[in-house]
């Protein structure tokens, strides 16, 4: 079976490390500090950096995003330019190569629509000066794009679980989000946080932003989720790994992290890889089970808790 894997070298946290990963479901889960999200978003702009290389007639939104990509808080040009220094190819590092172009879609853990008014336009006035990742920006500039009239059928199955948790659609107003019901639409600003996130996947499928062969690159999709509802997400996830996206995610979630390892099917393909510190950089280690991983910082959490509550029952 081919091997995929990506190689990081003095990348951030990084010192060397080589990280095999699958073609459906990748779960990081780490410590503070550990590098899931870095380890994302290095993976994701240089799928968007090949992407405006291999297009000499890349649209005016690429060749603004990839500016900001030269200028904002990371030196991303040393990163991901000329030095190489984040490989992603296949079986051994003698055939190791750039990543090649894919589409891709980032959705940061925190939510962006309910600032989607004119804070896209700020940032392309004001440049490096806004505090601001380029992924914020981005997941704005995607969502607000038209959606089909028709679910597409990478969505038929998810879409409708999405609408009878937000019991309504998504629209698009003058670059405003609302969730619309029978009874009127709502403002994304005083939606649930949860809400707003099943809203985004949904805008995202309806658009076509999410597509089969598409990579997507999810931090903390758990948040803010309803813990009943953590079941449904990993199974909306599962679901878009069977419809050909590759996903990576990472989550500092023990009951989302168990789900997927419960709910997946022989013939899913998820690998869960745990990050941890040793010495002055940081290692990983990947399990196909997530009960496997023996650098597993949530089941440590999560066993000091069992410990905690069986030690006070028995003190009653």
């Amino acid at each position: 079976m081919e091997k995929i894997f990506f190689f990081l070298e003095n990348f951030t946290v990084f010192e060397k490390v080589e990280i095999d990963v699958c073609k459906g479901v990748n779960v990081f889960i780490g410590e503070n500090g550990t590098g899931k999200t870095h380890l994302l978003k290095a993976l994701y702009c240089m799928g968007k950096r090949n992407k405006s290389r291999h297009f000499d007639k890349a649209d005016a939104e690429d060749n603004e995003i990839h500016s900001y990509i030269d200028d904002l808080n990371i030196d991303f040009r040393s990163y991901f330019g000329i030095d190489n220094l984040v490989r992603y190819g296949s079986n051994t590092h003698q055939g190791s190569v750039k990543m090649g172009v894919f589409e891709s879609i980032f959705i940061p853990a925190k939510e962006m629509l309910t600032h989607s008014k004119g804070f896209p336009e700020m940032a392309v006035k004001y440049g490096k000066d806004m505090p601001f990742d380029i992924t914020l920006i981005e997941i704005i500039n995607i969502a607000r794009r038209w959606k089909l009239a028709e679910i597409p059928d990478i969505a038929k199955s998810i879409v409708p679980i999405l609408e009878k948790i937000m019991q309504g659609v998504v629209v698009v107003e003058n670059d405003e989000f609302f969730i619309q019901r029978e009874e009127g639409k709502t403002h994304f600003a005083v939606e649930a946080e949860g809400i707003k996130k099943f809203g985004l996947l949904w805008q995202l499928l309806m658009n076509e932003s999410i597509t089969p062969n598409c990579v997507l690159f999810w931090d903390e999709p758990e948040a803010n989720i309803n813990p009943k509802l953590i079941p449904v997400l990993v199974e909306i996830i599962l679901e878009l790994s069977r419809q050909g996206v590759q996903l990576f995610i990472a989550t500092h979630d023990y009951i989302f992290a168990k789900y997927l390892e419960i709910k997946m099917q022989e013939s899913d393909d998820v690998q869960f890889h745990a990050l941890y510190k040793n010495g002055g950089g940081v290692e990983a280690q990947t399990c196909d089970n997530f009960r496997e991983l023996k650098e597993n910082s949530l089941i440590t959490a999560f066993d000091t808790l069992m410990d905690e509550v069986i030690g006070r029952n028995m003190g009653d």
